[in-house]
């Protein structure tokens, strides 16, 4: 999927140098390149699961999402001085060529399938119950890995010899109500950030704030995002953190930083909330696959993220849109704001329902271990 997802970011970049319309780059951009870089999210993720384990993955995913937050400081700079050198079809070939470069880092990378617990979404057995305390029945459905009768093919990576079909993980998904509520708070999480990155530029402007100033806020959202990326990992370390508790507090400081917005006045008190702001997106942007990774494991892992950016991909279109028609009939950014602020106060409830949830799961394990839910 990596080595796919290289071929698929370059190619439609390269190819969008002998562009001559809008719908020839929707294309090539929109859809080729696109494609690559949600199967290179896929891969990257996936495969920093299966070389950590415990808390240590989670911080790993941290370091991962940080580095796109240090690029995303970076490449408009970059960017911007490529296409003056040697315009926008020259920008858009030097760019390929570097996204080929997941090709090569991809093929040098070497699958790891140990210390794989395959467990079953649908059924909770709770890693907070300890070794000490495992009844017989748990040791038979929390089983490692090397434990299966596996083949060994000539490219020497150990695969099991029975494998869940896609379409069976997904109706074991559907029936997983903690990672279906978690998708509906993520759904109301991410794609309002979108809508917010679309305007906020201009909000800033019509604060009294000139184009440099404007960009220099913007610059320190980047900051708070990059910071931000790491904060998840950290988060894990503090004892009987959930990991469905740590999206509820970063998407709370989302909440005040966005009302707070609106009501600040000075230039270092934008310059604080754009920071929480820029926290707390990157922090969301982490915990899609933290959190997802902890409630399914990592066997489930690669179709639950995708069906999770998919529904997150189309509600970003419709939250654009949402928030463009709010500032047609207000005449005013306050009303997007505030509905931004809105929609993150339902996922705030959906993601302490549903860690609720979870907790209660775990507690019905953990009293009757015969059947676990």
């Amino acid at each position: 999927m990596g080595v796919c997802a290289g071929l698929l970011a370059s190619t439609g970049l390269i190819l969008s140098f002998l562009a001559t319309s809008i719908p020839y780059l929707i294309a090539t951009v929109g859809v080729v390149t696109g494609c690559g870089l949600s199967l290179a999210f896929v891969s990257i993720t996936t495969s920093v699961g299966e070389y950590f384990d415990g808390k240590a993955r989670f911080v790993a995913l941290s370091f991962v999402a940080s580095g796109s937050g240090c690029g995303a400081m970076v490449f408009p700079f970059m960017l911007d001085s490529l296409i003056q050198m040697y315009g926008w079809r020259g920008c858009l070939l030097i760019v390929g060529g570097l996204m080929g470069n997941m090709i090569c880092f991809f093929a040098v990378c070497k699958p790891q399938v140990v210390n794989i617990t395959h467990q079953h979404p649908g059924l909770l057995v709770p890693e907070e119950i300890t070794a000490g305390e495992q009844t017989p029945h748990h040791q038979q459905i929390k089983y490692r890995f090397e434990e299966i009768k596996s083949t060994i093919h000539n490219t020497g990576i150990l695969l099991p010899e029975r494998q869940t079909s896609s379409i069976a993980k997904l109706r074991i998904l559907s029936r997983n109500y903690c990672y279906i509520l978690f998708i509906v708070a993520v759904c109301c999480t991410l794609p309002a950030y979108d809508a917010t990155l679309i305007y906020l530029i201009e909000f800033l402007k019509t604060k009294s704030f000139n184009d440099k100033e404007a960009l220099v806020l913007y610059l320190f959202m980047n900051v708070g995002n990059t910071v931000g990326r790491m904060i998840p990992g950290l988060f894990k370390h503090i004892p009987h953190m959930s990991v469905l508790i740590i999206p509820a507090l970063v998407t709370g400081l989302s909440c005040v930083s966005v009302v707070g917005l609106l009501k600040a006045t000075t230039y270092y008190q934008h310059v604080f909330l754009m920071f929480g702001f820029g926290i707390s997106m990157g922090g969301n942007v982490t915990l899609l696959s933290m959190t997802t990774m902890k409630l399914l494991g990592l066997e489930y892992y690669a179709i639950g993220v995708g069906i999770l950016m998919t529904l997150v991909g189309l509600c970003a279109m419709c939250s654009g849109a949402i928030s463009g028609w709010l500032l047609d009939i207000t005449d005013s950014y306050t009303a997007s704001f505030y509905g931004v602020a809105a929609s993150h106060g339902i996922a705030i409830c959906l993601y302490i329902l549903s860690a609720s949830l979870r907790k209660y799961k775990i507690a019905i394990a953990k009293a009757h271990p015969i059947n676990p839910i």
